[in-house]
């Protein structure tokens, strides 16, 4: 079988964009562009891990050699990184305006889409505690609790999909336009609807808020999350240039993803944001929560 190679995002929570080596029967995946994780169908209709690839050293554990074509697959795998493939994006609806207010899924056009249990955006993994949005802090001052910040943020974005929240899946084009299809608590109209790109938020979240404090924090977020917003491919210039900034101050999260960075706009700095990551790992200092 022919190699495939695409990434994929991982949403609802995002963390990221994860690239995939795939042989139909075997996958590999990293997050990191380093380390593969191997998995593959048991014969029994169970995916279950089969070993870890290392790039410039190869199979490191597990049983990974039964499957000859992933390993050359491996070997043989183009530049990173992959083409981010996820083009049908399920976006949890503005209850007032019905357009796209988070971004809450995406899925390969050639699979199945999945109901789900619950309508919810979630900003992160419910055992990250990090986040502090530096808008906040005159209302939940420091040391008023560890998740004050991120439970905020969630309240905020949810709530204005509320009450009986709805979802959209579109099916995104190049000039960034979306074909409305299925979805959750749809108006009888909304299905089949075209929105232009400006009707979909750049990021994870629409950025279009009545207060000053709203706006903020959601920019305190796309902030918190920019070295993994910059593995996007698709985003303009300005952005990916504002991006770094904030990417550049946080090393511990940038020396995860930059080699799987598709554009790197100011060169000098992500060195120097390398070499402070090196500093921190020194001193034991790295975030590692965040990806659990």
């Amino acid at each position: 079988m022919t190699a495939r190679y695409y990434a994929l995002r991982r949403l609802n929570p995002y963390r990221g964009v994860v690239q995939f080596v795939d042989v139909g029967d075997a996958d590999a995946r990293s997050l990191d562009g380093i380390t593969w994780h191997l998995r593959a169908d048991d014969g029994q209709g169970w995916v279950r891990p089969v070993g870890v690839w290392v790039e410039g050293e190869g199979l490191k554990a597990g049983v990974g050699q039964r499957y000859p074509e992933l390993l050359a697959a491996l070997a043989d795998k183009p530049a990173l990184p992959f083409q981010v493939a996820d083009s049908i994006e399920l976006w949890l609806l503005d209850k007032e305006t019905g357009l796209p207010l988070a971004l809450l899924d995406a899925a390969l056009p050639s699979r199945p889409r999945h109901g789900l249990a619950e309508l919810n955006w979630i900003p992160f993994a419910l055992t990250y505690r990090g986040f502090h949005s530096a808008a906040l802090v005159e209302r939940i001052p420091p040391g008023a609790g560890a998740t004050r910040h991120r439970d905020y943020l969630e309240r905020q974005v949810n709530a204005r999909a509320r009450p009986y929240a709805g979802a959209q899946w579109f099916r995104r084009h190049r000039d960034g336009s979306g074909e409305g299809l299925e979805g959750y608590r749809l108006a009888e109209n909304w299905r089949g609807r075209t929105l232009a790109g400006g009707d979909f938020p750049e990021l994870l979240v629409s950025g279009n808020w009545n207060s000053r404090l709203e706006k903020s924090v959601i920019r305190d977020y796309h902030a918190w999350l920019s070295p993994f917003l910059l593995c996007w491919p698709w985003l303009p210039d300005a952005t990916r240039a504002e991006l770094e900034g904030q990417a550049y101050a946080r090393p511990q999260w940038l020396t995860q993803v930059y080699r799987l960075l598709p554009k790197v706009i100011d060169q000098a700095g992500l060195h120097a944001a390398l070499v402070a990551a090196r500093l921190e790992q020194s001193n034991g200092n790295m975030e590692t929560d965040f990806f659990k």
